[in-house]
């Protein structure tokens, strides 16, 4: 069996002075601009709702197998034929390694 190792602990002083000073009222680094300067944060009734539908987690393979091809919406169809795809793939990768 493997030995496990221990994560490293990261502190705070060993963060980049820029987040060592972390906001709860600016985005602190997500300034992206020479001479701009952080977005102010917002509540989360100020954020449009297709932000939060980012956070769902997608199906897996297994959960859009249980249903009908024909059934799925098209992205669900993209995802299954892409997952169906990559564990083809890994599939093969198996049998040639052995």
């Amino acid at each position: 069996m493997l030995a496990r190792r221990a994560l490293p602990v990261v502190t705070l002083c060993r963060l980049p002075r820029a987040f060592a000073s972390l906001s709860t009222e600016v985005a602190t680094g997500v300034n992206i601009l020479k001479n701009g300067t952080d977005p102010a944060l917002k509540s989360d009734e100020e954020l449009p709702a297709w932000l939060w539908e980012l956070a769902q987690p997608e199906k897996p393979l297994t959960e859009l197998q249980r249903h009908e091809f024909t059934e799925l919406q098209p992205e669900e169809q993209r995802r299954w034929v892409k997952l169906e795809t990559r564990a083809g793939i890994k599939a093969n990768n198996v049998l040639k390694s052995a």
